[in-house]
């Protein structure tokens, strides 16, 4: 016999011949209110540790299974040292009634058959514990590149919890969030409500009909003993609520846009800042502008760059590299672009920079639109070097002294070479420029592009449900989201991102590649929160981005 397959083998007759101690399944509570979520313990106690996958499919006809946790605790008793294995499986219930829950394996034993009782929320405590979630797309019908606004808002007229809401969203959407959550008050049926409502932006590059993941709020609603008395331990109600289902037309854009690039919008203008222009401008001396594009209800993604360009045998027009931000107006994003350009002048006269014209959608109107910046005309003045008449330079000699007067050949000639000197400063230091700038488009290119590569691999390997690839992008992606971090880990992208369900779906992918080899890993449901990640967040920011804050009712809230 191999010596590995005799290894295993005295382990598994260990495993088998360890003290008999009984295992427990149990559920707490045992009666929940329909939309509340319960939560099945099963504890194992063995001398050799292993967290079993555990086949939970028998549970799926009158259950979904939210989230399971797992842990091992070493325990002493009675001078006998073993390993407590537990898992939490966390239930909401599809229908009311007594439900069963039936046997699981667990390893080479099973649980027992358990009964929970779910009921209808009684209309007495329902009108004082009274939460629900609405949901609502601005618009249903966007176009392809319009930001479709949703709407989340969570309804409660009594104290919540520990809450956690859970964007709704779908694959291939770019989702801008707003990162200030709003709070107001409403009353509805005759009773009133705190509301905490979130908005988010989804933008698809695809026509067609996008079905949205639901968004879903969990959190605790503390029992009214429990406000009322000094026990704080008494167990409140996880309740579970779950938005309705959406779907969004994207539409092609119109027939009857005639610009070059598509941008639907709300509002769009183009505005310029000049620097300080001197008056007496002259050949050789350098303009900068700044050019700024703003647009109501579209990412500063889509705007394009590089508006102006020129080149005449008179000026040369440079361009920086852009600066683009987002954010929220109301309900509406508002992406910027600002652009610096440089205008080096070379020869004197009038030097007229082109018109700047952009064309888009008015999506409120559903008309196309111009923005337009007129053209800029400046008088450049001979520069002094240039007002003399051009004279061979006199030939000298070691013993020959020239003296030199104003007016002579030999000074106009010295003035000549000056000219040309400056020329060659000019056209050197333009060089310069260029290069530098088109080393940071290449880095800037090089690494979107990484990024990209880095997001359809890691994608695949999510959806193909291949934890050892998965890891191995997971780490590409955390070093390129933090690269002032030394990411190594994925406790440390855990850390980073900062919400909790990130946070779990990592710890499910650390025991499929720990555990036994079939682990029954699916990668959908992480592929899905690594998307929601900004751009732009940083460590220790997660929590105040993406936890729901604190929802207890407080004075002077104002009322709509």
């Amino acid at each position: 016999m191999h010596p590995v397959t005799r290894i295993c083998c005295i382990l598994l007759l260990a495993q088998c011949n360890s003290p008999g101690h009984a295992q427990i399944a149990f559920l707490q509570p045992e009666r929940i209110f329909a939309g509340d979520i319960a939560e099945l313990v099963i504890e194992l106690d063995s001398k050799i540790p292993s967290l079993y996958p555990l086949d939970l499919a028998a549970l799926e006809a009158d259950f979904e299974v939210l989230n399971v946790k797992s842990r091992i605790a070493r325990v002493l008793e009675a001078k006998e040292m073993f390993h407590r294995m537990q898992w939490i499986i966390e239930i909401l219930p599809r229908r009311s009634g007594n439900l069963s829950i039936p046997s699981i394996k667990v390893g080479s034993v099973s649980t027992p058959v358990l009964s929970l009782e779910v009921t209808r929320q009684p209309p007495a405590l329902l009108a004082s514990q009274d939460v629900f979630f609405e949901i609502e797309a601005q618009p249903q019908n966007p176009y392809v590149g319009q930001p479709a606004i949703l709407i989340m808002r969570l309804l409660h007229n009594i104290p919540i919890s520990d809450g956690h809401i859970l964007e709704s969203g779908a694959d291939d959407m770019e989702v801008y969030r707003n990162r200030r959550d709003s709070r107001y008050v409403v009353s509805r049926n005759g009773k009133e409500f705190d509301v905490l409502e979130r908005s988010i932006a989804l933008v698809a590059q695809s026509p067609g009909v996008i079905s949205l993941s639901r968004a879903n709020y969990r959190g605790t609603i503390k029992p009214e003993s429990a406000s009322t008395s000094a026990d704080s331990a008494v167990p409140g109600r996880r309740i579970y609520r779950l938005s309705e289902a959406l779907q969004l037309q994207i539409r092609n854009p119109p027939a009857a846009f005639s610009g070059s690039t598509w941008l639907p919008a709300r509002q769009l203008e183009i505005s310029q800042r000049w620097d300080a222009i001197a008056d007496d401008l002259k050949a050789g001396d350098s303009l900068g502008f700044t050019l700024t594009v703003e647009a109501l209800g579209l990412p500063a993604e889509a705007l394009p760059s590089n508006l102006v360009s020129g080149y005449s045998d008179r000026f040369k027009i440079y361009a920086d590299q852009e600066v683009r931000s987002n954010r929220y107006q109301g309900n509406n994003l508002l992406g910027r672009l600002e652009q610096r350009f440089a205008v080096v002048v070379s020869q004197p006269g009038e030097i007229t920079l082109p018109a700047t014209i952009l064309k888009w959608w008015d999506v409120t109107a559903d008309v196309e639109r111009v923005a337009r910046l007129e053209s800029t005309t400046f008088s450049v003045a001979n520069s002094p070097a240039n007002q003399f008449g051009i004279a061979d330079l006199p030939r000298t000699g070691s013993n020959l002294s020239v003296e030199t007067v104003p007016g002579t050949p030999s000074m106009r000639s010295n003035r000549l070479w000056i000219a040309l000197l400056s020329l060659v400063l000019t056209a050197s230091i333009s060089i310069l420029l260029v290069t530098s700038i088109r080393r940071r488009i290449s880095r800037k290119i090089n690494s979107e592009l990484a990024i990209r590569r880095n997001l359809r691999a890691l994608r695949k390997f999510c959806m193909a449900n291949d934890p050892v690839n998965t890891r191995r992008e997971l780490l590409k992606w955390g070093r390129q989201r933090w690269p002032a971090d030394n990411i190594n880990g994925l406790n440390q992208l855990e850390t980073r991102a900062g919400f909790p369900e990130f946070g779990r779906e990592l710890s499910r992918l650390d025991r499929a590649l720990y555990g036994q080899r079939d682990s029954g890993w699916q990668g959908k449901r992480l592929w899905q929160l690594v998307v929601t990640v900004p751009r732009g967040r940083q460590a220790g920011s997660g929590l105040e981005q993406t936890s729901l804050p604190d929802l207890y009712p407080q004075q002077g809230l104002p009322t709509r």
